[in-house]
C-alpha cells in the first residue's frame, strides 16, 4: 500500500514498448484496382476500338458494288459516281454526306442510302415528276416539275408532250420557274385543243413573253391571246373562250384579257 492507503502502481514493462516498436511494419499497395470489372470493359471496348480502325484501313474493307434503285432521269453511273461512295473504305462511308451529294443533281428530289456491310451501298432515288417540257430562249429544252424546277433527263420521253417557249432568256438545270401557278397555268394552255377556242386556232404555240403581254398563246392563223399573269387565270381563259365562240369569223391580231373584268381585241371594228 502507498503512504496514502492505495494500492501502488504497476511497473510498466519495458519489454512490450520494444516488442511493439521492433515489429515489422506492412507495407501499402502501391496501386490498388477499385473495380476490376470496370477496368476489365475499358480495356476492351480500347482493343474493339482499334480492331474497327485497322479493319476500316484495310484494303478489304472498300465499297465494292453501289446499286442504285428508281433511277429514270438520272443514269446509274451518274448517280454511283456523285455519291462519291464507290471505292471509299467502308467504315469512313457516310450515308449522309452521299445523299446531301445526290440531292444536287436537279432531277433528284430526294435519295436514301443504305450501307450494307461488308461493302455493298443501295441506294434509292425520289426523282422528280415532269409535268412537261419548258424551252428556253436559246431553244434548249427542259424537263419541268408541278414546282417549277428545270431539271434534265436522259430518257427524252419521260414528259408529257407539252411545251412552253419562254423568250425571256437562257435557262439552267435546277433553275425554277416562279410561280408555280404560272406553270401550271402554261402547261393548261399547252393542252388545249383548237376546238376549244374556233376553227383557225391551229398549231398552238405557249410563249412566255419578257415584255407586259406576259403569257401569251399564239395561232398559226397568226393572232394571239394575251394573258398577262396567272392571276385569276381561269377567268380569263373563260372570256377568251366566249369572245371567240361569239365572234368564230371575226378578223383578229389579239384578244387581250389581261384584265378578268374587260376584254380588248384588235381590230375592233
Amino acid at each position: 500500500m502507498g503512504p496514502r492507503g492505495r494500492a501502488a502502481a504497476r511497473t510498466l514493462s519495458t519489454r512490450s514498448r520494444r516488442s511493439t516498436r521492433g515489429a515489422p511494419r506492412r507495407r501499402r499497395s502501391a496501386f490498388r484496382i477499385k473495380d476490376p470489372a470496370r477496368a476489365g470493359a475499358a480495356l476492351i471496348a480500347i482493343a474493339c476500338a482499334a480492331a474497327l480502325l485497322v479493319i476500316a484501313l484495310a484494303d478489304v474493307a472498300h465499297v465494292e458494288d453501289v446499286v442504285v434503285v428508281g433511277a429514270k432521269h438520272v443514269s446509274r453511273d451518274a448517280a454511283r459516281s456523285q455519291s462519291g461512295l464507290d471505292g471509299v473504305p467502308t467504315f469512313l462511308a457516310s450515308a449522309t454526306g452521299a445523299r446531301a451529294q445526290l440531292r444536287t443533281l436537279p432531277a433528284v428530289r430526294d435519295a436514301k442510302v443504305e450501307i450494307l456491310l461488308p461493302s455493298t451501298v443501295r441506294i434509292t432515288l425520289s426523282e422528280r415528276e415532269a409535268v412537261g417540257r419548258w424551252v428556253a430562249s436559246d431553244n434548249v429544252e427542259w424537263f419541268i416539275d408541278a414546282s417549277g424546277v428545270l431539271f434534265p433527263s436522259i430518257d427524252r420521253k419521260g414528259a408529257p408532250d407539252l411545251r412552253v417557249f419562254d423568250e425571256r432568256g437562257p435557262r439552267g438545270a435546277g433553275d425554277r420557274i416562279d410561280p408555280p401557278a404560272l406553270v401550271e397555268a402554261a402547261l393548261r394552255l399547252s393542252s388545249l385543243a383548237p376546238s376549244e377556242l374556233r376553227s383557225d386556232a391551229t398549231d398552238l404555240r405557249v410563249v412566255m413573253t419578257a415584255g407586259a403581254n406576259g403569257l401569251v398563246l399564239r395561232t398559226g392563223a397568226k393572232w394571239e391571246i394575251r394573258f398577262g399573269s396567272a392571276d385569276r387565270f381561269d377567268d380569263k381563259l373563260s372570256l377568251a373562250k366566249r369572245f371567240l365562240r361569239d365572234n368564230p369569223t371575226r378578223r383578229l391580231d389579239y384578244v387581250d384579257v389581261r384584265s378578268p373584268d374587260r376584254i380588248i381585241f384588235s381590230p375592233n371594228q
